[in-house]
């Protein structure tokens, strides 16, 4: 009984051919009912959770500074003028900001330069060379500000050179909310004991793009794991969530806990499958909550056969769904990849961005660390 390479690719493929993952879309609902049926296609009784979601769908956007045009995209929590919105100036203080940042993090220079009165800001988001990346959407909830447009980083030089010479630039962009909904996906492989807290599996499902490496390889593990768990004889329920809305501030896990806000203490742990698992070129982390929960991750002999080593760390300050946990006092491990250099790009694609053997081999740890929180949490 084991995960293979193939079966992880597969799913993989799937998912990628699906098109953007974007939360309460077309793809995402298509990517959600996928979901449902696999684990109905197991036995399991899946599936959707909808919640209401208020969906920014933008107008075209794109950033001109002279003779030039570079196709942008608006930061989903900044201003969000009518559609068909231009924007004039130049770059500098108090017209049109221009700021350089990176795709892991918040650009904290955003802050400054709105304190400078800009109308607008362009971000060079950097990626890989040829591709488009973008940031998350970290303030969802609680968007405002001037807009805020991203470009790629290949755009840099160009519209430095523009702001050196002084050029006039137009900002394009805008947009209208639609009232929609969006859902996380549920399930629940029962335990022999039913009456001992739940451990629950959780996973991420949208992101900005196609998401190949950075949601592929928490999917097929979950998946996987969902197809072996009956095989395991857990003692306690294994509960199944797979959540929309990372990409906007992690929205989803937190409308899930809206509902269900006694689960993060009441299971007894929690396994978290975040972004970049088995990600071409990433290095994976495992993070728990506390010593017991990371020296039982560490005895997890599959994760030791991965190559670089794996990095076990202790956080009080998880990244992902996990910190959504830890915040309401759950216990947790957590698996994610850095240093992948193609996260949120839309260079993210099967089969080139994933390691298969790698997600096989991390999904076998989890097996094993599954095994060991049912017989010790």
């Amino acid at each position: 009984m084991a995960i293979s390479a193939e079966a992880c690719s597969e799913i993989i493929r799937v998912f990628d051919s699906q098109g953007w993952h974007r939360t309460a879309t077309g793809v995402d609902r298509q990517s959600g009912q996928w979901l449902v049926e696999r684990l109905e296609s197991l036995g399991l009784a899946a599936r959707p959770i909808p919640f209401p979601f208020s969906r920014i769908d933008p107008s075209g956007c794109s950033v001109a500074a002279g003779p030039s045009r570079v196709a942008a995209v608006l930061l989903p929590d900044s201003g969000l003028p009518p559609p068909g919105t231009v924007i004039r100036g130049v770059f500098g203080p108090g017209s049109i900001g221009l700021v350089r940042t990176e795709s892991h993090g918040v650009a904290t220079e955003l802050a400054h330069i709105q304190r400078a009165n800009c109308s607008a800001i362009v971000v060079a988001v950097d990626g890989q060379p040829g591709g488009a990346t973008l940031l998350n959407a970290w303030n969802y909830d609680d968007p405002g500000g001037v807009p805020v447009v991203q470009v790629p980083a290949d755009a840099w030089g160009e519209l430095v050179a523009a702001r050196a010479a002084g050029v006039p630039v137009e900002v394009h962009c805008g947009g209208i909310r639609t009232d929609t909904t969006a859902s996380n996906v549920f399930a629940t492989v029962p335990g022999r004991h039913r009456e001992k807290a739940p451990i629950v599996l959780l996973t991420p499902r949208s992101g900005w793009w196609h998401c190949a490496g950075e949601r592929g390889g928490g999917l097929a593990i979950w998946l996987e794991v969902a197809r072996l768990a009956g095989d395991l004889a857990l003692e306690r329920d294994l509960i199944l969530l797979a959540t929309t809305g990372h990409e906007l501030g992690f929205i989803g896990v937190k409308r899930y806990f809206d509902g269900d806000p006694g689960l993060a203490q009441r299971a007894a742990a929690w396994l978290h499958l975040g972004a970049n698992i088995g990600a071409a070129g990433a290095h994976l982390v495992v993070r728990a909550s506390d010593t017991g929960m990371l020296a039982l991750a560490q005895q997890a002999p599959e994760l030791q056969a991965l190559s670089p080593s794996p990095r076990f760390e202790l956080s009080d300050r998880p990244v992902g769904e996990a910190g959504e946990v830890f915040i309401r006092g759950g216990k947790f491990v957590s698996l994610v990849g850095s240093g992948f250099p193609l996260f949120h790009s839309t260079l993210d694609r099967w089969p080139d961005a994933i390691d298969a053997n790698a997600i096989a081999i991390a999904g076998n740890g989890v097996l094993q660390i599954l095994r060991a929180l049912d017989r010790q949490a």
